[in-house]
């Protein structure tokens, strides 16, 4: 029988003494050539197991702009929760008695990788720049 993670909002405060594991996203880091995280499970396990923070890489989705608000942009969550080590890594943990939580920022900030910083101070992407300044004032 196949078991599918779900994610729910949290509407219990953390009690005093309950133990809790918090995977936290921080930002988003947009890269010109990223790998997949092949396992995302295997990545949040070893956060954990070394109390370190982790980076997960993962293709973004064309992102959605909703109700003409050009300031504002709807991506979905950068991986996939029902990874199957992921859902064993929190199953393994539930039974241990740790309360496995979430947490995305309101506003999360969104960057640029440093490939990415590099790449645009490059002379191709000065030109990728100015290919897309012309565009926009002939509109």
């Amino acid at each position: 029988m196949e078991q599918i993670l779900q994610l729910n909002r949290v509407t219990k405060p953390i009690k005093k003494g309950e133990k809790v594991i918090v995977l936290e996203l921080t930002d988003i880091q947009l890269h010109m050539n990223a790998r997949p995280t092949p396992s995302v499970g295997a990545v949040v396990q070893r956060s954990i197991e070394h109390n370190k923070e982790g980076r997960i890489f993962s293709p973004l989705q064309a992102p959605k702009s909703e109700d003409g608000d050009s300031n504002s942009i709807h991506v979905e969550l950068p991986f996939g929760v029902n990874d199957p080590k992921l859902q064993e890594a929190v199953r393994h943990y539930q039974q241990l008695g740790y309360r496995v939580m979430l947490g995305v920022p309101k506003h999360m900030p969104i960057k640029l990788g440093r490939d990415a910083e590099e790449f645009m101070k490059s002379k191709n992407g000065k030109r990728l720049i100015r290919g897309l300044e012309k565009k926009q004032t002939k509109v």
